[in-house]
């Protein structure tokens, strides 16, 4: 009898590696987690193989690799956080990454799923976008087979942050400050749409780069109005120049021990950098998905640092 394929997944504990987990076990994959997080509670028991990832041990990588018949590679940092044993960056993100790329060119893996962003640019002055970017270009250099997913806002399940932090933020706040006007165009991608989009990358052979978008776009303030209705909770919502907002983000960031905002996020979302215009791969209606979880969105916040520790 064949064995099932092997596919290997970076940060099965987190959140988009915990998805794109769960949607290869249910296609009867067998699956390894590669993970710093051993820490944390592993939803999958012995379903999966886990072992920890550590950089500076190349052997050990490439042996974790070997034999996969894909990578499904979630591996990155959100901000710069330099303090105590807390420290990460995007400088080291990428250097990373570029050891993971080597290793998986070792162990001859047959196909790399790449998790990116929407809008990556080498020109972008925010080292989130501008480290996706660059290494966009080295996996397409690689000798790789490689699928490049470029999501937009991820949401759905208990582990995301942004869009249960902005509920919570409704439930408890009396104003809610949208950046600049609120009008630039957003199109959010379900965690499970998201999972199956690189599921599927994994069975194909040609190089690509996709655009993981979801089937309803609209403007942030629309977002965070349609939220406020579906939650039952009634705010004023108002436009808010760039430095009250992340003024706003850094008292809160003090009370709640996290870091709320940056002002790279910001600009990101006040650009545009999470709208694509392109056909949507995503079949999960967000307004439908918000009817289905109003009762239970932001009823507690999601400290993402704490998580990191």
């Amino acid at each position: 009898m064949t064995a099932a394929p092997l596919h290997v997944v970076t940060g099965a504990f987190g959140y988009s590696g915990r998805y794109i987990a769960a949607e290869l076990l249910a296609r009867g994959a067998r699956v390894r987690t590669l993970t710093n997080s051993l820490h944390r509670d592993n939803p999958f028991g012995d379903k999966i193989e886990v072992h920890p990832i550590d950089f500076n041990d190349r052997d050990a990588l490439v042996e974790s690799m070997r034999g996969a018949y894909a990578f499904h590679n979630t591996y990155w940092v959100r901000y710069n956080h330099k303090k105590g044993s807390t420290d990460f960056g995007y400088d080291e993100a990428v250097k990373n990454n570029r050891i993971l790329f080597e290793c998986a060119v070792d162990a001859g893996v047959r196909r790399f799923v790449h998790l990116s962003v929407a809008n990556a640019s080498e020109d972008s002055t925010w080292g989130y976008f501008r480290g996706k970017a660059l290494l966009e270009k080295e996996l397409e250099a690689s000798g790789l087979s490689y699928s490049i997913v470029r999501p937009t806002v991820i949401y759905g399940g208990p582990e995301n942050v942004l869009i249960n932090n902005i509920a919570w933020m409704l439930r408890h706040l009396p104003v809610f400050g949208v950046f600049g006007k609120g009008d630039a165009r957003l199109t959010p991608i379900h965690v499970e749409d998201l999972a199956r989009i690189c599921a599927d990358a994994a069975d194909r052979d040609s190089n690509e780069v996709i655009n993981a978008v979801g089937p309803d776009t609209f403007t942030y303030r629309e977002m965070v109005e349609q939220m406020a209705r579906a939650m039952g909770v009634r705010r004023l919502i108002v436009p808010t120049p760039d430095w009250l907002a992340l003024a706003a983000g850094k008292v809160l960031s003090f009370f709640l021990k996290d870091i709320v905002i940056t002002g790279h996020e910001i600009s990101g979302l006040r650009n545009e950098s999470m709208y694509t215009g392109t056909e949507p791969l995503g079949t999960t209606s967000f307004s439908e998905w918000l009817e289905s979880e109003k009762d239970t969105l932001g009823r507690r916040f999601v400290n993402d640092l704490s998580r990191r520790r």
